[in-house]
């Protein structure tokens, strides 16, 4: 199953944008931007965070928006990376703080 390939890196992800929905309510995606700021200030590294997205968006759990110019906008959990956050062990999530 998909969630037992997911990096720590791609969990955080995850849990970051579940984050993000619920604090803007679902009215709009997530920043691109953001996410990788907030994800580089953790420690990460801008490529891993990079290559973790395109694998998320690989398995269909996220849709990365871009610009005409190809660079990436926005980042949104997909139906399918909802269901795996929601029926994912809540223990496993705790990884935002």
């Amino acid at each position: 199953m998909a969630r037992d390939r997911l990096s720590r890196l791609q969990r955080r992800i995850l849990a970051w944008l579940v984050a993000e929905d619920q604090r803007t309510r679902g009215t709009m995606t997530a920043s691109h931007e953001d996410l990788v700021r907030v994800l580089v200030a953790r420690g990460h590294d801008k490529g891993n965070v990079s290559t973790s997205l395109t694998g998320l968006e690989a398995k269909g759990l996220i849709t990365i928006t871009r610009t005409p110019g190809g660079r990436a906008e926005a980042v949104d959990l997909t139906p399918a990376g909802r269901h795996l956050v929601v029926n994912y062990d809540k223990c496993s999530w705790i990884l935002i703080g």
